[in-house]
């Protein structure tokens, strides 16, 4: 007959001790949200959004917000405006809430730097500046809502940029997405993990911030030495 020792035969009745979440889970959702919107390869326009290549969508996003900085007839600005507002009514629910936020809250921040110019005697200034920002980042927001991120990087090659930039433009997105998904798995391992109250949350965010930058450095060691392998070392 086997002998247990005596604490394996005492009964445990251990209650877990509830504790908030919410920073891991907001943390968790900030990251699927970032990790959602540069994996996202179908355009909210559809057949409309591949009418038109990425070279020209930039040429015409550019044009746009460049007419509406310099422009001082508001008549300019509020047609730009008239145009935008109806392209974003195309969007779908997500794109158009992601989009018309961004601009608001740019709009918001403008206006509250500008405050001061009401009470000095210019208010006009901060309706101009306003409206100015929410349409060149609603112009953005359609543009980036509309256009995958590989085509904007290779639409780039159209404006005789170096193709080096756009290489290394393209591989930061790529690793953006790996970094991402690797912090996102320690996040929800950590909140598998989290039992009771922990009252150290700001140290385990470092933790993985920490874990990160050194797998980030790992993969960047790796990417050079496959790169000198396949003969784009330095020339001597």
């Amino acid at each position: 007959m086997t002998n247990f020792p005596e604490w394996m035969k005492t009964e445990e009745n251990y209650k877990a001790v509830s504790d908030r979440d919410g920073f891991v889970g907001k943390s968790v959702l900030s990251v699927m949200g970032t990790l959602r919107l540069l994996r996202s390869s179908k355009t909210s326009y559809g057949r409309l959004g591949k009418a038109f290549p990425a070279p020209l969508k930039l040429v015409i996003c550019l044009a746009l917000i460049l007419c509406c900085s310099i422009s001082q007839n508001m008549f300019v600005t509020y047609s730009i405006l008239a145009t935008v507002l109806i392209h974003v009514c195309l969007l779908n629910s997500e794109s158009l809430k992601k989009t018309v936020s961004t601009a608001l809250l740019a709009a918001f921040i403008s206006a509250l730097i500008l405050l001061p110019a009401v009470f000095l005697g210019s208010p006009q200034s901060m309706l101009t500046v306003s409206t100015k920002v929410f349409t060149s980042v609603s112009l953005i927001g359609i543009l980036a809502s509309t256009t995958e991120w590989n085509r904007l990087t290779s639409g780039l090659a159209a404006f005789h940029i170096p193709g080096i930039f756009i290489f290394t433009l393209d591989i930061t997105l790529k690793y953006i997405v790996i970094l991402g998904d690797i912090a996102l798995d320690m996040l929800n391992a950590l909140k598998l993990r989290s039992v009771g109250i922990n009252r150290s949350k700001s140290s385990s965010l470092s933790g993985i911030l920490v874990v990160t930058f050194l797998k980030s450095r790992q993969m960047a060691d790796e990417m050079y030495d496959a790169m000198v392998c396949r003969g784009y070392g330095d020339k001597e």
